[in-house]
Formats: structure tokens, sequence, C-alpha cells
């Protein structure tokens, strides 16, 4: 080699291991350094070599093409001269694990081989062979080389190794297993391979992830024991586990824990309590906790904000979250695709599809090309709205922009087509899906079909069952209870009936919920008598009516009047040594309260409080609606006052009928501070609850304070009920109140007009 080459070649070495050190080796132009270092190649260059095969192999895209890239350059490598350069252990390390991420395990162990041939240590080179067994769920595998061919290789398995599967054992829920290998790290490996802390953290997130919490607690004492101190992940596994179990007291423990043990909680911390308060719709609770991270030099990433969009969005509060989506700007954090597919299923959510179709502007603005889940949002959307040919639109500006539709997105446009008769065009939807490679099958249908039901288009539904079998999917059960449950809503309950006499003709049994939904109907429609009768017959058919028939034959006969059977019913529950639940308990609490029966009914209440039965808010509903009624107002704000004792918070029926009842007996000071006391719980008052304390404080002829609760009801958005709307303009009809019109919000003056 001359030393003008030499010179070269020193020179392209020691800029590779620059652009390594600081992560910028990249692809476009290191490829071609990659060939003029292999054209001036000596062997100790496979350094540099490995270094760029490392960072191409470890880069942010990395994937079957870049894995096949780095297994193209290794091709290079081994074509050109071995006196020039060769490849070593690590090569090969990273080549197998190029190999198993394409999913070419034959490749990765046909590599093995060639290590094992050219005897060098294999310990360099099985870890990504273990890894990639793992991700193939082929763990078993993985734990036999672990076990019994790396001892036979004369190398000893290390730390990372054992990881590797125990993470495999633990993603496959295989825990006592991954529990196992654990202690024979403590026990067998002895000071060579002792746990750490990623190793603990993974059995533990394992654990937390199959519900085993308890487990999971036990190997978080065990590592304290043993001298590897927790992180910040293994609390964040902990405390996601209590979070997805619905422990908040637990979380909170492991919260205070944490803090005790050095750690502060972090933005993924953070995140996970957000994501438990907003699916528990405690959106209010939720920003408290978004608002004490920024307070805390804690910047909420995009899927903080995503979380508590999510939750604003569920809610319906849209200027919540447009105020959330102004201060994510003004952060300077950018929303991404799943961010702005939130904003856009709120609005499509309401049918507000004009701002949706904004939102999706918005999008392309900031360079974000709507994705399958963004046009699914919008097209969804237009079906529902029954604007099916703005829907098709969508679909082929959605094809023609290369985005390929999925399941979903045919699915809201074989209902859309179904609403508007155009079963020619369904036809051929269905042609482009198995072109597609897309073959629906029934569960497809059926969610159609109860779409469809649920609209009130239960004719079109029947169509789509007859269409069902002419394109050779077989209607199962469910596809005729989505039916039945169609004909029952609405009120067909002939047809309804003759389609349990179909499924037992085609082959099909009808189950318990063919009969329950039929049981509601009859009983939803005042035919409680045909409902036993039916109740009777399941039984004649060898199935058994369960604890829902039941409920739904009892609630039935309450309703209808009949109260001597529905107590008989009920004896019979209990003789039978049936397990009532608190279903059961509230219908027959109700039924015994609306027939003048509050000290039976609170009677049985308090057995259930003396047997520690999981009571629920709705009890306790029924029991201070009961007492109001009966004129113990006492005896209902002593019920009201123990919710919290038995681990329960009020809901919005709750207040509504503490406030309501307090108006009624002059208590206005009272009823204001529990409205106020209820809005500061994160208890949000709907529209019901609202019209209905304006019309009780209008029947009180205290305009002032209807006029605080009109003013919420514009404030949210919501709508005048009739009924309040007439008590208004009969009030303002009455000359002693037209002076008190101007203390109402400025929109309702013109009733004084109206009256004049």
């Amino acid at each position: 080699m001359s030393r003008r080459v030499r010179d070269r070649c020193l020179e392209l070495e020691r800029a590779i291991a620059d652009r390594f050190r600081s992560g910028n080796l990249g692809l476009d132009d290191d490829v071609k350094l990659f060939d003029e270092l292999l054209h001036h190649a000596r062997p100790a260059s496979v350094i540099a070599i490995n270094q760029i095969l490392t960072a191409f192999s470890r880069g942010q895209d990395r994937g079957s093409s870049t894995s096949a890239l780095v297994v193209s350059l290794f091709n290079r490598m081994a074509r050109a001269s071995p006196k020039k350069v060769a490849p070593n252990e690590i090569t090969y390390n990273i080549l197998i694990g190029c190999f198993c991420r394409m999913g070419r395990l034959e490749l990765g162990f046909a590599s093995f081989g060639l290590v094992l041939k050219a005897g060098w240590r294999v310990g360099t080179v099985i870890s990504p062979l273990l890894k990639g067994l793992c991700d193939a769920k082929r763990v078993g595998e993985a734990m036999e080389i672990l076990s019994r061919r790396m001892p036979q290789f004369g190398c000893t398995p290390d730390v990372f190794s054992y990881t590797t599967v125990l993470k495999g054992l633990c993603d496959e829920k295989r825990v006592d297993e991954a529990l196992e290998l654990l202690h024979m790290m403590e026990d067998d490996g002895g000071d060579s391979c002792p746990p750490d802390v990623v190793t603990y953290t993974i059995v533990i997130d394992g654990l937390c992830k199959a519900q085993a919490l308890d487990r999971a607690e036990g190997v978080l004492q065990q590592m304290i024991h043993k001298g590897v101190k927790p992180d910040i992940q293994t609390y964040n596994c902990l405390i996601h586990g209590y979070c997805s179990s619905g422990q908040w007291k637990q979380v909170v423990r492991m919260l205070k824990e944490m803090t005790v043990h050095g750690h502060k909680p972090d933005v993924f911390t953070c995140s996970l309590l957000l994501d438990y308060h907003c699916k528990n719709g405690r959106c209010t609770e939720a920003r408290k906790i978004f608002d004490s991270m920024i307070e805390k030099g804690i910047k909420p990433d995009v899927t903080a904000y995503s979380t508590l969009l999510h939750g604003y969005a569920t809610k319906g509060a849209l200027s919540d979250m447009h105020g959330l989506m102004d201060l994510m700007a003004g952060n300077d954090i950018s929303p991404n695709h799943h961010t702005f597919n939130i904003v856009l299923w709120a609005y499509t959510k309401g049918g507000m599809i004009d701002e949706a179709m904004h939102i999706v502007d918005q999008m392309r603005q900031q360079g974000l090309s709507p994705d399958v889940v963004t046009y699914a949002s919008i097209i969804d959307a237009l079906c529902k709205l029954g604007r099916v040919d703005e829907a098709m639109l969508k679909f082929n500006q959605m094809i023609n922009e290369g985005v390929t539709p999925d399941i979903v997105v045919f699915g809201s446009l074989v209902y859309g087509l179904c609403t508007v008769d155009k079963w020619d065009k369904a036809e051929e939807l269905f042609s482009e899906m198995l072109n597609q490679g897309i073959h629906p099958n029934a569960t497809f249908f059926n969610t159609i079909m109860h779409n469809l039901c649920n609209g009130g288009w239960v004719m079109e539904a029947q169509s789509l069952l007859d269409f069902m079998v002419c394109v050779g999917v077989r209607p199962n059960v469910i596809s005729y209870n989505s039916l039945i449950d169609g004909y029952c809503l609405a009120g067909r309950m002939k047809e309804a009936i003759e389609l349990l006499d179909d499924m037992v003709r085609v082959g099909l049994k009808p189950d318990d919920f063919s009969y329950n939904t039929l049981l509601h109907g009859y009983s939803r429609a005042g035919r409680i008598d045909d409902a036993v009768r039916l109740f009777r017959e399941m039984l004649s058919n060898e199935v058994k009516p369960g604890i829902v028939s039941y409920n739904t034959v009892l609630h039935g006969l309450f309703q209808s009047g009949k109260f001597s059977e529905a107590k008989e019913l009920y004896v019979n529950m209990i003789k039978s040594g049936m397990q009532l639940n608190i279903y059961t308990y509230s219908i027959i609490l109700n039924g015994l309260c609306k027939n003048n029966c509050v000290d039976e009914a609170f009677k049985i209440f308090q057995n259930l409080c003396s047997m520690d039965f999981q009571l629920d808010i709705i009890t306790f509903s029924i029991m201070i609606d009961a007492f109001f009624k009966s004129g113990r107002k006492e005896d209902a704000m002593d019920m009201f006052a123990t919710i919290s004792a038995h681990g329960l918070v009020p809901n919005v029926v709750t207040y509504s009928l503490m406030i309501q009842n307090l108006i009624k007996e002059g208590l206005l000071e009272e009823s204001d501070n529990l409205f106020s006391a209820m809005e500061k719980s994160g208890c949000i008052p709907d529209s019901f609850m609202l019209n209905s304390l304006v019309r009780r404080l209008l029947h009180r002829g205290d305009i002032m304070r209807a006029g605080a609760y009109l003013s919420k009801i514009d404030e949210m958005n919501f709508s005048l009920e009739a009924s309040t709307t007439s008590l208004l303009i009969s009030v303002f009809s009455r000359e002693e109140y037209r002076h008190h019109a101007k203390s109402l919000p400025e929109k309702y003056h013109f009733l004084v007009d109206v009256n004049k």
C-alpha cells in the first residue's frame, strides 16, 4: 500500500470515527464514504466499517429496507480481497441483527454457523439471535439457547442475554416462567450475572401488564433487598399497572414511595396520571395535573397534550380543547397526526363537518398529509349526515393521494350507501375490497347492521342481512341479534319474534342475548305479559335465564304496577340461590320506593351496607329521591353525607336531586353552595339538570338565580327545553315579574316584549 493510499485510508477512518461519535453518520453520503474506504482499506479498517454498519442499523428509520442496505454493504465487504479487510465478530453481530429484523432468522443462524466455523467467541453474536427469536414469538427456542446451548459453546450468559429472554417471556404473558428465570439469575448466577435495574423493571412491567400487581410489588421489594435501586422507569411501570386497574389510592402511594427514593415524576409519569383521569371523565383533575407539570418545570410533550385533548374531545369540551391547542402552539409543540385526528374526531362526532374540514386544512399547512384515520373520520361523519356522495368523493381523493383505505373506511361507505338505497354501488365497493385483499367477514357486516339499527334503518339492515348471504358470508347469531334489536327499538315486536324462528330454521341456536333483547323490547313496549311468557319459553328451550333476564322482567313488572308479581319473582330469585347484583337491588329499591314502601327499601339498603355489598351511586340516588318525596328531608341529607364513606362520589343525577330539593325547601344559599362544590369536584352539569334548576327557581319566582343558570346553559352551548321556554313565557306574562327580566342574560329580554 502506497503512502498516499495509506494516508487517505487513515483520513477516512478518522473522519468516520468522528462522525460516529457525534452521531452524524447517515445514509446518502456515507454509503459513498463506505465504498471509498473499502477501496483503500487495510485490515484495521474493519473498525471504521463496523461503525458505519452500526450507524446504519441503528438509524431512526431502521427497518427491513435499512437492514437490507446493511446486508448489501456486508456483501460488498465480503467480496473485497480478504487481505484488505475481513469481517470480525462485531461485523457478524451487526449482520445477524439485521437478518433478525428482516424476519430472516434462517440467515441469522447461517451467519452464526460461520462464526462457529471461524472459531470466534459466540457470546458476541448470540444476543441478536436471542432477540430475533423472542420477536418472532419463539421464546422457547431462545430459552433453550440460553440455558443449554450457550454453556455448550463455552460462553456464560450475561445480563443482557437474560434480560432479552425475560422480555420475550413477559411479552408473551409467560410471567411465571419469567419469575423463575429471574430467581435463577439471583440464585444460580451468583456474582457473575446478578439482575440489574433493567432486568427487574422488565419483569415488574410484565407482571403489571398481567394485572399481577401484588407479585410486581414483591419483585420491587426483592430488588431493593438485593441492593438494586429502582429507577423512574420501575415506578412508572407500577403506576401504569395501578392506573390500568383503577386503583387510585395505590397510585398515590406509589408516587409517594417514588419521591422518598429520590425520583421526581417525569413527563411519562404525568401522562399516565392524565390518561387515568381523562378515561374516568375527570378532565378537571387532569388539567390540574397538567398545569402542575408546567409549574414544576416538566415540559409536557405531544403525548401529554394529546392525552388531555382526547379527554376534552370525549366529553365534548370543545372550548377547552381549543384553549389547549393554542397553549400547545404557544409552547412550540408541533401537533402530530394523532393530535389532529383527536380534534377532528371531536368535530365529526358532533356532526360539525365544516370545522372538521378546517382541521384537515390546518394539517396540510403544517406539512402533514391526511392519513387513513383522518379520512375514516371524515367519511364516517359524511355518511352519518346522509352526505354519501361527498363521502365517495373523499374516498376517491384519498386513493388519488396514495392513502390505502382500510376496512373501517369501507364499512362507513357501505353503511352510507345502504341508507340511500344504493345497493349496486355497495356491491361495487364490496368487489373493490376483495381486489385490495380485504375479505369482509360476518363481524364487518354485523357492525354495519348494528349502526343501521341504532339509526332507525332497520329495513336497510334486513336487506344487508340478505346481501351477506348473496356474497357468501354466512350470518351468525350476532347478525340476527343485531336485527332483532333493531326491530325491538322500532317497536316492531312481531318481526323481531319471527327472526327468532328464522334463526332456528337456518340452524342457529338463539342465545341469552337473543331472548334478553326481546324481553327488553316487550318490557319497553309495556307488554309485560308477553315478556313473562317469553321468559318461561326460555326455560323450555333449555336457555337458562341469567341475572340480566331476571332483572329485565323484574323491572317490567314494577314499571307496569304488578307489584305482587315483582315481589314474588324477587323472592324466588333469592330462594334459587341466584347471586343478585347491584342492578337487581337498584331495580328492587326503586320499585319499592315507587310503590310507597320506603321503609322496606331502606331496610334492604341497610342490610346491603352491613354485608359490605359494593353499592353504587345510583343506589344512593334512588334512596335520596325517595326520602325527599316522602317528606324525610333529614334522612335524605344524612344519606347524601354518607356517600363518601362508601368510597363513592355523587354524579350529576345525585347533585341534581339534592339541589332541586334544597330549592324546593327554600334553602337557596345551601343549593348555591352545593352547585359550586359540584363544579369544583369536576362533576359537570348536563342540560337536563340546568333546565330543571331553572324551572324550579322560576316556580319560586327567584328570577335572578334562574338567570345565573340560564347563563350557564348558554355558556355550555345547551338548548332550552320546550317546558323551560314555555315556563319563561308564562312567568313574564305576569306583571309582577316583568321588571325582573333585566336580571336575565340579554338574549332573554325579548320575553318582556312578547308579553306586552
